[in-house]
């Protein structure tokens, strides 16, 4: 598997092993005073394989049980241990893909990990129940995904044909257009930013339309999703893509990137230094809660608890999107804006294409967690 993917086993193991689960603040760091003592790991392995990891209260033992049949009793330290050597291989590995040490991997077989990625439930892969030692508040089957930085940064907002913003070009030519689309970078793939200049530098005038039809939900999906979060929602998104491909800003970071929203108001609304970030912040949380460009969504959220992070140091933090306010202000300061592939079937953007007589180009993005 890649470094993200072994970051899920790891994230287990460590949280047996330190029976402690540390709350994050804002910037992403564990906050030294918020912890939750780790009382039971559940995996749901398969559609019928449930893994129940029971933290003993009078000893520093884990009963194991899969699907209600006790199986083994393991010491809390084992799983320390193993955690340790797993994070020294992830480190270690050379390569996108690879596998792990012989002792890790027979205990992480004896400990029942048979399918090293679970299943994802409501977007959790892995539920915990816990005490709060403040108040001995014990909280039962918390959901979080997981998130690792040993690899790739997470992906929060997927991108998807039905996320590409589109607009019409006037004053565009056949000649032109294949002149523009022939425009490739260093790697043979599109350049959309020297597309971009190209279109500046022929006086094109780009009027955004709308964003793609997603077939699946038979309308706009995308539009119609952030309408529901917000009306302005579908402009302010389109400004942020527009801004980093056509005025040629190179901001990435979400919070930089509404702040020249901000400035340029293109919304013209008043008190926009509050309602942009409260735009931008809704945004991303919903997406963290389920919503999608290609799906219609009523606006509930799937979120049973938040999310794990596994850091780079191997330290396994939570944020608890249940706090909402400061989940959100994590997201806003810890997102930025990606650019994908521009291939057909992935993002389809950044091609200049002809319809009904009519000239046509799309910009896309995906947000991801740094």
């Amino acid at each position: 598997m890649n470094r993200g993917e072994w970051g899920e086993p790891y994230a287990a193991l460590r949280l047996l092993g330190d029976r402690k689960l540390f709350l994050s603040d804002e910037d992403g760091n564990a906050n030294p005073n918020e912890w939750m003592e780790v009382l039971k790991v559940v995996r749901q392995e398969t559609a019928d394989r449930l893994v129940t990891y029971n933290c003993n209260v009078n000893d520093m033992n884990v009963d194991v049980v899969v699907n209600e049949r006790h199986v083994s009793t393991i010491p809390a330290e084992y799983f320390l241990r193993i955690a340790e050597s797993l994070k020294e291989d992830i480190c270690g590995a050379k390569g996108r893909s690879f596998n792990v040490s012989d002792e890790v991997l027979e205990f992480i077989k004896g400990a029942e990990m048979h399918h090293l990625k679970a299943k994802s439930i409501e977007k959790s892969d892995i539920f915990i129940s816990a005490r709060d030692p403040r108040n001995s508040i014990v909280r039962e089957n918390i959901g979080f995904s997981i998130k690792c930085e040993f690899g790739e940064n997470p992906t929060l907002f997927n991108t998807a044909k039905a996320s590409a913003a589109k607009y019409r070009i006037s004053g565009m030519n056949s000649q032109l257009m294949d002149r523009i689309n022939s425009i490739i970078d260093a790697k043979g793939h599109a350049s959309v930013t020297g597309r971009c200049a190209l279109l500046r530098e022929n006086g094109c005038d780009l009027s955004f339309v709308g964003y793609e039809y997603a077939p699946r939900a038979k309308c706009c999906a995308f539009q119609e999703n952030l309408d529901q979060i917000n009306p302005r929602l579908p402009y302010v998104i389109e400004r942020m893509m527009w801004n980093h491909f056509m005025s040629g800003q190179t901001e990435i970071d979400i919070e930089s990137v509404t702040n020249r929203i901000i400035t340029e108001n293109p919304c013209d609304i008043s008190l926009g230094e509050s309602k942009y970030p409260y735009m931008v912040k809704m945004f991303l949380y919903s997406a963290y809660c389920g919503m999608t460009a290609s799906t219609l969504w009523d606006g509930r959220s799937n979120v049973k608890g938040g999310y794990i992070t596994v850091k780079e140091t191997g330290e396994v933090v939570a944020n608890y999107a249940l706090e909402s306010e400061s989940f959100k202000n994590f997201l806003f300061k810890h997102c930025y804006l990606d650019f994908p592939s521009t291939d057909p079937k992935h993002g389809d953007y950044g091609r200049i294409y002809e319809e009904n007589g009519e000239y046509y180009f799309k910009l896309n993005f995906q947000v991801r967690i740094k």
